[in-house]
């Protein structure tokens, strides 16, 4: 039944009495409007007007946070900064001195090809090419003499098309004064350089001949013997850098360590290759179905990188080695032995399967048994394998990659995922394998950091300049933050900047650049930015810099509140001309307001074109009694509207509200 009025009453306490019963309650919901009441006003005063909000607190705490950390961030990296640079400086004292000894073996040598004019083949002519392939020249008839030029000398051979009973040879040479290739020798180049400044080069010969067979005979032999020469030195620059392998002793007597059913990346001759890897007393053998031997000595390898099959499709043994090896006809220095758990593609068919299919159940637990089981093998492999290198005084241990760090980016062609380790930052589950030594990295660079892109890219610059710094591209802006507190961690320098460098000209400039790591140029007095600060966005003196724009920042609120009290009068008298040009968009916003369907937007269209139709008839019928009235005073209701629309103030305030009610 429904109360009335006399059965309801309301109880206020005292406010001691409620501040008291507030202590001893607990901290439940208020049970009175009252107390709901007093609790709503008592945060609002706290508040400052303003409504609590736990959600916005947190974000404000959290965002407090992320300012606190980024500020010990670039204190931290300041000061190693600095540390770095001293580092440096050691480091290039210590390589400047043994730079002698590089510069003298790589000094040009002298090309013979004859002693003396006895050693010329018999069979030579007078006025005819001849090409001697066992000492790689080419004779050719000068004055009737015969002269031998070194094939490496030979820059290139035209054989023009013959015409008539005419056949012409063209043979160009290396020279100064014009650039010469990279396809050039090493040597040639270095000889060019040498004679250039007193020597005198022949550009080019050219032959002629009514017999077309010998200059079509001696065109084809220059381009044989110039394809060998250029093999030979690709091979010779191949195998410049590699280092004599100790052989590998096999273990008897003892059970070895194995892997077997393993596939290798990179591949021998284009083919896949499959295998079995083993573990011996110096380094291990992988022996492949076709007899195939690769051996990797515990001694060349410099990380040895194990990645379960944790979200990848395969479980994998990487080692990145100190010299490379010869793997097939080229050089290697990242070897790879892995099992694909489940097919990198699989076939699907067209009939579509249930979550609850029996079959899709038991492929799902089979998948999950198989990657335990691979993962185990694995690890137990790895834990025998640091067991016999640490048995023979070899020391090797494993890395895993912290995947919790890793991030998307685009080393090469294709978005990864990059995860770091202890040592590297790596990437080994697509080819071409992303391997970066932190031992061989010197300063870290953020590009395009800005509040407009949605991500950035990483520059790691080597500490050997003349080679190219490797890049991340298409970093996501989410994890910023997370990469430059690693970095911190791993004590390397990082800077940031809003645009894309020419990392190319920044190299030959720092290399060139003896002072890089001083912070005073050549006469010891003029200060510089030293080592990598230039990339710096804000520079070190950021605290100062922030200290003096308060200071400028108090006195421009000064000024503009002097200029203001001047200013209020103009935009006060500004005020009612702007409301009623902005006035004709008042519609337009009440429409947008009220969130209008388009039934009710189109009566309302209607209701307009009959309201304007109605105006213009009345114009129409008025038009001659306002012509007379022209130039008086009005004296009708319609005058005075117009009269006080011309009129600034209330009057044209009051026309606009009328207007606002009629529509």
């Amino acid at each position: 039944h429904s109360k009335g009025l006399t059965d309801i009453s309301y109880v206020i306490n005292e406010d001691q009495n409620v501040s008291s019963e507030e202590d001893e309650a607990p901290n439940d919901a208020p049970s009175g409007d009252a107390e709901l009441a007093r609790k709503l006003s008592r945060s609002a005063e706290n508040m400052s007007g303003n409504r609590a909000s736990a959600r916005l607190a947190q974000s404000r705490v959290s965002n407090q946070e992320v300012a606190e950390g980024a500020a010990e961030r670039q204190r931290r990296q300041i000061q190693l900064m600095a540390r770095r640079n001293e580092e440096r400086l050691r480091e290039l004292a210590r390589s400047n001195r043994n730079k002698g000894k590089d510069e003298e073996a790589e000094r040009a040598e002298e090309l013979e090809t004859y002693k003396r004019t006895k050693d010329y083949p018999d069979n030579v002519l007078p006025n005819q090419v001849k090409v001697d392939m066992a000492n790689k020249c080419v004779i050719l008839p000068i004055c009737g003499n015969p002269v031998p030029y070194h094939i490496s000398m030979i820059k290139n051979v035209v054989l023009p098309e013959a015409d008539g009973t005419t056949t012409y040879l063209r043979i160009n040479f290396y020279t100064a004064g014009m650039a010469l290739g990279k396809d050039a020798p090493r040597n040639t180049a270095k000889l060019v350089q040498r004679y250039a400044p007193y020597a005198s080069f022949i550009r080019e010969m050219t032959f002629r001949s009514l017999e077309p067979h010998n200059l079509t005979q001696a065109y084809r032999q220059i381009q044989e013997l110039r394809k060998r020469e250029r093999q030979k030195e690709l091979r010779e620059q191949e195998e410049a850098n590699l280092v004599k392998q100790e052989k590998l002793i096999r273990t008897k007597n003892e059970r070895v360590p194995r892997l077997s059913d393993l596939t290798m990346r990179p591949v021998f001759a284009s083919r896949k290759t499959q295998g079995n890897l083993e573990a011996h007393t110096n380094g291990m053998r992988f022996i492949s179905t076709r007899g195939e031997v690769v051996d990797v000595m515990y001694g060349n390898i410099k990380h040895a990188i194990y990645q379960p099959c944790e979200n990848e499709i395969m479980v994998l043994i990487h080692f990145h080695l100190r010299n490379p090896i010869m793997l097939g006809k080229k050089k290697q220095k990242d070897i790879q032995f892995f099992t694909e758990v489940i097919d990198a593609s699989q076939a699907v068919d067209g009939a579509r399967r249930s979550m609850y299919d029996p079959d899709e159940m038991d492929d799902e637990q089979r998948e999950r048994m198989l990657r335990r089981r691979l993962n185990e093998a694995f690890k137990e492999f790895c834990r025998k394998v640091e067991t016999v290198g640490k048995k023979n005084n070899y020391s090797l241990e494993f890395d895993i990659p912290y995947r919790d760090l890793g991030f998307p980016g685009n080393p090469h062609k294709e978005m990864v995922f990059i995860t770091p380790t202890l040592n590297c930052l790596v990437n080994l589950t697509e080819t071409p394998f992303f391997v970066v030594d932190l031992s061989d990295v010197d300063h870290v660079h953020f590009e395009r950091v800005t509040f407009a892109s949605k991500a950035f890219d990483i520059v790691i610059v080597p500490k050997d300049f003349a080679k190219q710094p490797w890049r991340v591209d298409m970093v996501p802006n989410d994890n910023k933050d997370a990469i430059q507190e690693w970095l911190t961690d791993m004590e390397l320098s990082y800077t940031e900047g809003p645009m894309n460098l020419n990392w190319k000209q920044i190299m030959q400039t720092v290399a060139s650049d003896d002072r890089f790591y001083m912070n005073t140029e050549e006469d010891e007095v003029t200060e510089k930015e030293a080592g990598w600060e230039f990339l710096r966005m804000y520079g070190n003196d950021a605290d100062e810099e922030s200290g003096d724009d308060s200071e400028d920042s108090e006195f421009d609120d000064n000024v503009q509140g002097e200029s203001s009290e001047g200013d209020s009068e103009e935009d006060e008298s500004e005020f009612d001309s702007e409301e009623e040009d902005e006035s004709d968009f008042d519609a337009d916003e009440d429409l947008e307001e009220q969130g209008m369907d388009w039934d009710e937007m189109e009566r309302q269209a209607a209701s307009d074109d009959r309201r304007r139709g109605r105006r213009q008839e009345e114009d129409d019928g008025g038009g001659d009694g306002r012509n007379s009235r022209r130039g008086s005073a009005p004296s009708g209701g319609r005058g005075k509207r117009g009269s006080s629309s011309q009129r600034g103030g209330g009057g044209g305030h009051r026309g606009r509200v009328q207007k606002k009610r009629r529509r």
